[in-house]
């Protein structure tokens, strides 16, 4: 769902806010999942998933509403090392 959320803004990253899943039956062999963009703001966007099995069955079902944000940095140095705090 994420990946259908940013389909329409790939320079944006983006957080879930909600996520609501429904599992219907076990799932058996390969699975394949589907993910679907219902509607977007500015800001945000409405998604729902699905994952079917080897049978074409349903198994899951899923509805999620994420926000857009700013991409954060990728590579070398795009992280910082941990603040520690001393006990002595």
């Amino acid at each position: 769902m994420a990946h259908a959320a940013r389909s329409v803004e790939a320079d944006m990253g983006c957080v879930t806010i909600e996520m609501k899943t429904s599992f219907m039956r076990a799932a058996k062999g390969p699975l394949t999942a589907k993910g679907k963009l219902l509607h977007r703001t500015a800001t945000m966007a409405f998604t729902e998933g699905s994952i079917f099995d080897a049978a074409g069955k349903l198994c899951a079902h899923a509805t999620g509403t994420f926000k857009f944000v700013a991409r954060l940095p990728v590579g070398p140095g795009s992280t910082q090392a941990f603040n520690r705090i001393s006990t002595d």
